[in-house]
Protein backbone atom coordinates (compact mmCIF):
# COMPACT_ATOMS: atom_id res chain seq x y z
CA UNK A 1 0.00 0.00 0.00
CA UNK A 2 1.49 3.51 -0.81
CA UNK A 3 0.01 6.81 0.65
CA UNK A 4 1.62 9.89 0.01
CA UNK A 5 1.21 13.36 1.56
CA UNK A 6 1.57 16.74 0.49
CA UNK A 7 0.83 19.69 2.85
CA UNK A 8 -0.07 23.45 0.92
CA UNK A 9 -1.86 26.56 1.86
CA UNK A 10 -5.71 27.95 0.66
CA UNK A 11 -5.72 31.61 -0.84
CA UNK A 12 -8.53 33.86 -0.11
CA UNK A 13 -12.19 32.83 0.02
CA UNK A 14 -13.76 34.78 -2.51
CA UNK A 15 -12.56 38.03 -4.47
CA UNK A 16 -9.25 40.30 -3.82
CA UNK A 17 -10.83 41.71 -0.41
CA UNK A 18 -11.80 38.61 0.51
CA UNK A 19 -10.86 37.27 4.02
CA UNK A 20 -8.19 34.34 4.57
CA UNK A 21 -9.48 30.68 5.19
CA UNK A 22 -9.40 30.47 9.52
CA UNK A 23 -7.60 27.02 8.65
CA UNK A 24 -5.40 28.36 5.83
CA UNK A 25 -3.01 24.99 5.78
CA UNK A 26 -4.37 21.57 3.77
CA UNK A 27 -3.22 17.68 4.36
CA UNK A 28 -3.70 15.80 1.14
CA UNK A 29 -3.03 11.99 1.81
CA UNK A 30 -3.15 10.12 -2.02
CA UNK A 31 -3.61 6.30 -1.71
CA UNK A 32 -2.95 4.31 -4.47
CA UNK A 33 -4.40 0.23 -4.54
CA UNK A 34 -2.94 -2.50 -5.61
CA UNK A 35 -4.78 -1.54 -9.35
CA UNK A 36 -2.78 1.50 -9.53
CA UNK A 37 -6.16 3.51 -8.61
CA UNK A 38 -5.58 6.58 -6.92
CA UNK A 39 -7.79 8.24 -4.20
CA UNK A 40 -7.02 11.02 -2.22
CA UNK A 41 -8.37 12.52 1.30
CA UNK A 42 -8.15 16.01 2.87
CA UNK A 43 -8.18 17.63 6.30
CA UNK A 44 -7.47 21.93 7.48
CA UNK A 45 -5.39 23.22 10.36
CA UNK A 46 -4.62 26.59 11.30
CA UNK A 47 -1.12 25.90 11.01
CA UNK A 48 1.56 24.47 8.80
CA UNK A 49 2.72 22.51 11.52
CA UNK A 50 -0.52 21.56 13.07
CA UNK A 51 -0.52 19.74 9.36
CA UNK A 52 2.70 17.95 10.16
CA UNK A 53 2.46 17.20 13.77
CA UNK A 54 -1.06 15.18 12.15
CA UNK A 55 0.27 13.16 9.38
CA UNK A 56 1.20 10.19 10.54
CA UNK A 57 -2.10 9.64 12.44
CA UNK A 58 -4.14 10.54 9.32
CA UNK A 59 -2.09 8.11 7.40
CA UNK A 60 -3.32 5.50 10.01
CA UNK A 61 -6.69 6.44 10.18
CA UNK A 62 -6.69 5.93 6.07
CA UNK A 63 -4.83 2.75 6.40
CA UNK A 64 -7.45 1.34 8.69
CA UNK A 65 -10.39 2.44 6.51
CA UNK A 66 -8.68 0.73 3.57
CA UNK A 67 -8.07 -2.81 5.28
CA UNK A 68 -12.12 -2.72 7.05
CA UNK A 69 -13.01 -2.40 3.40
CA UNK A 70 -10.95 -5.49 2.78
CA UNK A 71 -12.40 -7.35 5.34
CA UNK A 72 -15.39 -9.76 5.08
CA UNK A 73 -18.41 -8.75 6.35
CA UNK A 74 -18.95 -11.95 8.22
CA UNK A 75 -16.55 -10.25 10.66
CA UNK A 76 -19.02 -8.05 11.04
CA UNK A 77 -21.88 -9.08 14.01
CA UNK A 78 -23.34 -5.78 16.06
CA UNK A 79 -25.19 -3.08 14.95
CA UNK A 80 -22.39 -0.52 16.50
CA UNK A 81 -19.98 -2.67 13.80
CA UNK A 82 -22.32 -2.55 11.11
CA UNK A 83 -22.83 1.49 11.42
CA UNK A 84 -19.72 2.13 11.78
CA UNK A 85 -18.88 0.25 8.69
CA UNK A 86 -21.84 2.15 7.27
CA UNK A 87 -20.37 5.70 7.94
CA UNK A 88 -17.05 5.03 6.05
CA UNK A 89 -18.49 3.30 2.99
CA UNK A 90 -21.66 4.11 1.85
CA UNK A 91 -22.80 7.23 4.12
CA UNK A 92 -18.92 8.59 2.77
CA UNK A 93 -18.87 12.05 1.73
CA UNK A 94 -20.02 12.75 -1.49
CA UNK A 95 -17.64 12.11 -4.42
CA UNK A 96 -18.28 14.44 -7.43
CA UNK A 97 -17.25 13.48 -11.37
CA UNK A 98 -18.59 15.05 -13.82
CA UNK A 99 -20.76 17.53 -11.84
CA UNK A 100 -22.47 14.10 -10.61
CA UNK A 101 -22.71 12.36 -6.97
CA UNK A 102 -21.19 9.13 -7.97
CA UNK A 103 -20.42 7.78 -4.19
CA UNK A 104 -21.29 8.69 -0.85
CA UNK A 105 -23.53 11.37 0.30
CA UNK A 106 -23.81 15.16 0.22
CA UNK A 107 -25.02 15.70 4.01
CA UNK A 108 -22.51 13.08 5.64
CA UNK A 109 -21.96 14.78 8.86
CA UNK A 110 -25.67 15.31 9.61
CA UNK A 111 -26.34 11.73 8.62
CA UNK A 112 -23.24 10.61 10.91
CA UNK A 113 -24.95 12.45 13.67
CA UNK A 114 -28.03 10.50 13.36
CA UNK A 115 -26.09 7.40 12.90
CA UNK A 116 -24.11 8.07 16.22
CA UNK A 117 -27.81 8.68 18.05
CA UNK A 118 -29.11 4.95 16.49
CA UNK A 119 -25.35 3.69 18.26
CA UNK A 120 -25.98 5.28 21.50
CA UNK A 121 -29.78 3.49 21.65
CA UNK A 122 -28.40 0.40 20.46
CA UNK A 123 -25.04 -0.40 20.90
CA UNK A 124 -23.36 -4.01 20.24
CA UNK A 125 -26.75 -5.64 20.00
CA UNK A 126 -26.62 -8.16 17.46
CA UNK A 127 -27.86 -8.14 14.07
CA UNK A 128 -29.47 -11.03 14.10
CA UNK A 129 -31.60 -10.33 17.34
CA UNK A 130 -33.17 -7.22 15.66
CA UNK A 131 -37.01 -7.12 14.72
CA UNK A 132 -39.75 -4.13 13.38
CA UNK A 133 -40.27 -3.35 16.77
CA UNK A 134 -36.84 -1.85 17.13
CA UNK A 135 -38.00 0.99 15.07
CA UNK A 136 -40.53 1.34 17.96
CA UNK A 137 -38.00 1.38 20.40
CA UNK A 138 -36.24 3.78 18.68
CA UNK A 139 -38.41 6.36 18.14
CA UNK A 140 -39.90 5.96 21.97
CA UNK A 141 -36.09 6.41 23.18
CA UNK A 142 -35.25 9.04 20.51
CA UNK A 143 -38.50 11.10 22.13
CA UNK A 144 -37.29 10.43 25.59
CA UNK A 145 -33.75 11.85 24.90
CA UNK A 146 -34.74 15.67 23.28
CA UNK A 147 -32.78 17.65 21.70
CA UNK A 148 -29.12 16.71 21.70
CA UNK A 149 -27.83 19.40 20.16
CA UNK A 150 -25.40 22.27 21.72
CA UNK A 151 -24.37 22.74 25.33
CA UNK A 152 -27.80 21.81 26.28
CA UNK A 153 -27.75 18.67 24.73
CA UNK A 154 -25.00 17.72 27.59
CA UNK A 155 -28.14 18.63 30.04
CA UNK A 156 -29.94 15.63 31.70
CA UNK A 157 -32.96 14.42 29.24
CA UNK A 158 -35.71 15.83 31.23
CA UNK A 159 -34.36 19.48 30.68
CA UNK A 160 -33.55 19.39 27.38
CA UNK A 161 -36.18 21.07 24.49
CA UNK A 162 -38.53 18.51 23.04
CA UNK A 163 -36.83 16.94 19.86
CA UNK A 164 -39.34 17.08 16.38
CA UNK A 165 -41.35 14.13 14.90
CA UNK A 166 -39.07 15.19 11.76
CA UNK A 167 -35.74 14.68 13.49
CA UNK A 168 -36.97 11.06 14.66
CA UNK A 169 -38.32 9.96 11.42
CA UNK A 170 -35.25 11.00 9.69
CA UNK A 171 -33.30 8.85 12.45
CA UNK A 172 -35.57 6.19 11.60
CA UNK A 173 -35.58 5.78 8.14
CA UNK A 174 -31.49 6.15 8.23
CA UNK A 175 -32.20 2.88 10.48
CA UNK A 176 -34.10 1.53 8.39
CA UNK A 177 -31.87 1.99 5.24
CA UNK A 178 -29.25 0.58 7.59
CA UNK A 179 -31.13 -2.65 8.19
CA UNK A 180 -32.75 -3.43 4.85
CA UNK A 181 -28.43 -2.93 3.76
CA UNK A 182 -27.58 -5.90 6.32
CA UNK A 183 -30.11 -7.68 5.07
CA UNK A 184 -28.73 -7.35 1.23
CA UNK A 185 -25.42 -8.06 2.37
CA UNK A 186 -26.63 -11.04 4.03
CA UNK A 187 -25.61 -9.71 7.59
CA UNK A 188 -29.60 -11.14 8.78
CA UNK A 189 -31.43 -13.32 7.29
CA UNK A 190 -34.72 -11.31 6.45
CA UNK A 191 -35.48 -7.80 5.87
CA UNK A 192 -36.91 -6.92 9.41
CA UNK A 193 -37.99 -3.39 8.29
CA UNK A 194 -40.91 -4.83 6.95
CA UNK A 195 -44.41 -4.40 8.82
CA UNK A 196 -43.13 -1.68 10.86
CA UNK A 197 -45.25 1.37 10.91
CA UNK A 198 -42.78 3.47 13.23
CA UNK A 199 -42.21 6.30 10.14
CA UNK A 200 -45.22 8.68 10.69
CA UNK A 201 -44.25 11.14 7.82
CA UNK A 202 -48.19 12.38 7.81
CA UNK A 203 -48.15 13.46 12.00
CA UNK A 204 -45.06 15.77 10.72
CA UNK A 205 -45.82 19.44 11.27
CA UNK A 206 -45.02 21.19 8.37
CA UNK A 207 -43.15 24.23 8.31
CA UNK A 208 -45.34 27.03 6.29
CA UNK A 209 -43.66 30.19 7.54
CA UNK A 210 -43.56 33.10 4.91
CA UNK A 211 -42.21 36.43 4.95
CA UNK A 212 -44.80 38.92 4.64
CA UNK A 213 -44.64 42.66 2.34
CA UNK A 214 -43.98 44.21 5.64
CA UNK A 215 -41.74 42.28 7.38
CA UNK A 216 -39.84 42.28 4.06
CA UNK A 217 -39.77 45.64 4.34
CA UNK A 218 -38.23 46.00 8.04
CA UNK A 219 -35.64 43.29 6.88
CA UNK A 220 -34.07 44.86 4.01
CA UNK A 221 -34.21 48.45 5.96
CA UNK A 222 -32.01 46.22 8.88
CA UNK A 223 -29.19 45.85 6.67
CA UNK A 224 -28.23 49.45 6.13
CA UNK A 225 -28.08 52.98 7.77
CA UNK A 226 -26.70 52.99 11.48
CA UNK A 227 -28.25 51.62 14.42
CA UNK A 228 -28.65 52.46 18.41
CA UNK A 229 -26.61 50.38 20.79
CA UNK A 230 -27.86 50.38 24.54
CA UNK A 231 -25.21 48.58 26.98
CA UNK A 232 -23.95 48.83 30.50
CA UNK A 233 -20.55 49.70 31.46
CA UNK A 234 -19.54 50.12 35.62
CA UNK A 235 -23.72 50.25 36.08
CA UNK A 236 -23.95 52.98 33.29
CA UNK A 237 -26.18 52.59 30.66
CA UNK A 238 -24.25 53.75 27.25
CA UNK A 239 -25.78 54.05 23.99
CA UNK A 240 -23.51 53.77 20.94
CA UNK A 241 -24.44 54.76 17.08
CA UNK A 242 -22.89 51.76 14.90
CA UNK A 243 -22.59 51.59 11.23
CA UNK A 244 -25.30 48.70 10.35
CA UNK A 245 -24.58 48.61 6.15
CA UNK A 246 -24.43 45.02 5.29
CA UNK A 247 -25.26 45.41 1.38
CA UNK A 248 -23.26 41.51 1.26
CA UNK A 249 -26.77 40.18 3.57
CA UNK A 250 -29.27 42.76 1.56
CA UNK A 251 -28.25 41.03 -1.56
CA UNK A 252 -28.25 37.23 0.02
CA UNK A 253 -31.53 38.13 1.50
CA UNK A 254 -32.76 38.64 -2.22
CA UNK A 255 -31.21 35.93 -4.00
CA UNK A 256 -33.05 34.00 -1.55
CA UNK A 257 -36.41 36.12 -1.87
CA UNK A 258 -36.46 36.18 -5.46
CA UNK A 259 -34.46 33.52 -7.10
CA UNK A 260 -35.30 31.16 -4.01
CA UNK A 261 -31.96 29.90 -3.55
CA UNK A 262 -30.99 27.86 -0.90
CA UNK A 263 -28.32 28.82 1.62
CA UNK A 264 -25.26 26.26 0.22
CA UNK A 265 -26.16 27.38 -3.08
CA UNK A 266 -25.95 31.54 -2.68
CA UNK A 267 -22.62 31.02 -0.64
CA UNK A 268 -21.02 28.66 -3.33
CA UNK A 269 -21.90 30.98 -6.25
CA UNK A 270 -19.46 32.76 -8.17
CA UNK A 271 -19.81 36.04 -10.52
CA UNK A 272 -19.63 33.64 -13.91
CA UNK A 273 -22.90 32.47 -12.58
CA UNK A 274 -24.59 35.92 -13.29
CA UNK A 275 -26.17 36.69 -16.32
CA UNK A 276 -27.27 40.37 -15.35
CA UNK A 277 -28.17 41.37 -18.57
CA UNK A 278 -31.30 38.90 -19.53
CA UNK A 279 -31.81 38.14 -15.86
CA UNK A 280 -30.56 34.79 -15.02
CA UNK A 281 -28.27 33.14 -12.48
CA UNK A 282 -27.03 29.37 -13.08
CA UNK A 283 -26.74 27.18 -10.00
CA UNK A 284 -24.41 24.44 -10.68
CA UNK A 285 -25.14 21.05 -10.31
CA UNK A 286 -22.21 20.45 -7.92
CA UNK A 287 -23.99 23.36 -5.88
CA UNK A 288 -27.37 21.89 -5.58
CA UNK A 289 -28.73 19.18 -3.40
CA UNK A 290 -30.07 17.11 -6.27
CA UNK A 291 -27.15 17.40 -8.23
CA UNK A 292 -28.73 19.06 -11.26
CA UNK A 293 -27.95 21.82 -12.70
CA UNK A 294 -30.75 24.92 -13.36
CA UNK A 295 -31.58 28.63 -13.56
CA UNK A 296 -33.34 30.65 -11.56
CA UNK A 297 -34.32 34.42 -12.26
CA UNK A 298 -32.32 37.27 -11.57
CA UNK A 299 -34.38 40.13 -10.52
CA UNK A 300 -33.44 43.67 -11.45
CA UNK A 301 -33.30 44.87 -8.00
CA UNK A 302 -31.18 42.10 -7.11
CA UNK A 303 -29.18 42.48 -9.95
CA UNK A 304 -28.74 45.94 -8.63
CA UNK A 305 -27.77 45.17 -5.37
CA UNK A 306 -24.86 42.85 -6.58
CA UNK A 307 -23.64 45.35 -8.66
CA UNK A 308 -22.84 47.82 -5.82
CA UNK A 309 -20.95 45.23 -4.40
CA UNK A 310 -17.34 45.76 -3.42
CA UNK A 311 -15.90 42.98 -5.44
CA UNK A 312 -18.44 42.79 -8.05
CA UNK A 313 -16.78 41.74 -11.16
CA UNK A 314 -14.11 40.28 -10.15
CA UNK A 315 -12.92 36.11 -9.99
CA UNK A 316 -14.30 33.82 -7.79
CA UNK A 317 -17.41 33.50 -5.57
CA UNK A 318 -19.58 36.37 -4.88
CA UNK A 319 -19.69 36.26 -0.89
CA UNK A 320 -16.35 36.74 1.40
CA UNK A 321 -17.66 34.65 3.67
CA UNK A 322 -18.79 31.09 4.53
CA UNK A 323 -21.91 31.15 6.90
CA UNK A 324 -24.28 34.25 7.87
CA UNK A 325 -25.83 33.37 11.39
CA UNK A 326 -24.85 36.08 13.46
CA UNK A 327 -25.67 38.88 10.73
CA UNK A 328 -28.98 37.35 9.83
CA UNK A 329 -29.66 36.92 13.97
CA UNK A 330 -28.78 40.84 13.97
CA UNK A 331 -31.15 41.53 11.02
CA UNK A 332 -34.40 39.78 12.33
CA UNK A 333 -33.78 41.15 15.75
CA UNK A 334 -33.58 44.81 14.47
CA UNK A 335 -36.37 44.06 12.22
CA UNK A 336 -38.60 42.76 15.10
CA UNK A 337 -39.43 39.54 13.21
CA UNK A 338 -40.03 36.55 15.05
CA UNK A 339 -39.78 32.96 14.12
CA UNK A 340 -38.50 33.08 10.25
CA UNK A 341 -35.79 31.07 9.34
CA UNK A 342 -33.45 31.71 6.31
CA UNK A 343 -35.00 28.66 4.74
CA UNK A 344 -38.49 30.72 5.05
CA UNK A 345 -37.75 32.86 2.50
CA UNK A 346 -37.12 29.97 -0.13
CA UNK A 347 -40.79 28.89 0.66
CA UNK A 348 -41.95 32.33 -0.09
CA UNK A 349 -40.63 32.80 -3.44
CA UNK A 350 -42.40 29.31 -3.92
CA UNK A 351 -45.92 30.80 -2.61
CA UNK A 352 -45.30 34.19 -4.43
CA UNK A 353 -44.75 32.28 -7.82
CA UNK A 354 -48.11 30.43 -7.47
CA UNK A 355 -50.17 33.57 -6.10
CA UNK A 356 -48.70 35.19 -9.21
CA UNK A 357 -50.19 32.51 -11.71
CA UNK A 358 -46.90 30.55 -11.88
CA UNK A 359 -47.99 27.00 -12.06
CA UNK A 360 -46.72 24.67 -9.62
CA UNK A 361 -44.73 22.67 -11.98
CA UNK A 362 -42.31 25.53 -13.34
CA UNK A 363 -42.39 26.54 -9.78
CA UNK A 364 -41.19 23.52 -8.90
CA UNK A 365 -38.66 23.33 -11.55
CA UNK A 366 -37.32 26.93 -10.68
CA UNK A 367 -36.90 25.63 -6.81
CA UNK A 368 -35.18 22.42 -7.98
CA UNK A 369 -37.22 19.93 -6.33
CA UNK A 370 -36.87 16.93 -8.07
CA UNK A 371 -40.46 15.78 -6.86
CA UNK A 372 -43.70 17.72 -7.43
CA UNK A 373 -44.74 16.40 -4.00
CA UNK A 374 -41.81 18.21 -2.08
CA UNK A 375 -43.50 21.41 -3.90
CA UNK A 376 -46.96 20.79 -2.87
CA UNK A 377 -46.15 19.64 0.90
CA UNK A 378 -43.64 21.93 2.41
CA UNK A 379 -43.65 25.04 -0.33
CA UNK A 380 -47.22 26.07 -0.64
CA UNK A 381 -48.44 28.13 2.07
CA UNK A 382 -51.59 29.25 2.97
CA UNK A 383 -50.24 30.97 6.14
CA UNK A 384 -49.83 33.74 3.96
CA UNK A 385 -52.61 36.42 4.08
CA UNK A 386 -51.80 37.28 0.35
CA UNK A 387 -52.57 33.74 -0.54
CA UNK A 388 -56.08 33.74 1.27
CA UNK A 389 -56.52 36.93 -0.79
CA UNK A 390 -55.69 35.84 -4.40
CA UNK A 391 -57.63 32.44 -3.91
CA UNK A 392 -60.61 34.68 -2.73
CA UNK A 393 -60.41 37.07 -5.18
CA UNK A 394 -60.18 34.67 -8.28
CA UNK A 395 -63.36 32.70 -6.61
CA UNK A 396 -65.15 36.06 -7.07
CA UNK A 397 -64.01 36.63 -10.50
CA UNK A 398 -65.32 33.05 -11.31
CA UNK A 399 -68.52 33.87 -9.45
CA UNK A 400 -69.11 37.06 -10.96
CA UNK A 401 -68.59 35.55 -14.82
CA UNK A 402 -71.34 32.92 -13.78
CA UNK A 403 -73.62 35.43 -12.79
CA UNK A 404 -73.49 37.27 -16.50
CA UNK A 405 -73.38 34.09 -18.04
CA UNK A 406 -76.46 32.79 -16.77
CA UNK A 407 -78.26 36.28 -15.13
CA UNK A 408 -81.85 34.32 -15.03
CA UNK A 409 -80.69 31.94 -12.81
CA UNK A 410 -80.35 34.57 -10.08
CA UNK A 411 -83.49 36.45 -11.12
CA UNK A 412 -86.01 33.37 -10.91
Amino acid sequence: MKIYHTIFSRGKKGGRNAKAYANKWVLRLTHTDENGKKSTRTWQYATKQDAKDDVERRKAELVALVESKGRDLDNIRTFKQWAEYAKADFYRPAVINEGRKVAGIKAHRQTHILIDHLIACFGDKPLAKFSKYDLERYKIWRLEQGDLRGEKGKLKPKDRNPVTLSTVNRGLAILKHLLIEAHDAGLITKNVTKGSKAIDADAENARTRTLTDEEEMRLLASCGGTRTIEYYRKGKKLKLEADGNNPYLRAVILLGLDSGMRRGEILKLEWKDLDLEKGVVTILGTHTKTQRTRTAPLTRRTAAELRALENFGEEGRIFPFNDFKRSWATALRVAKIEGLNFHDLRRTFVTRLQTGGVSIGIAAELAGHSRLETTQKHYTSTDNAAVVRDAAERINAANEARLIQWPEIIDE
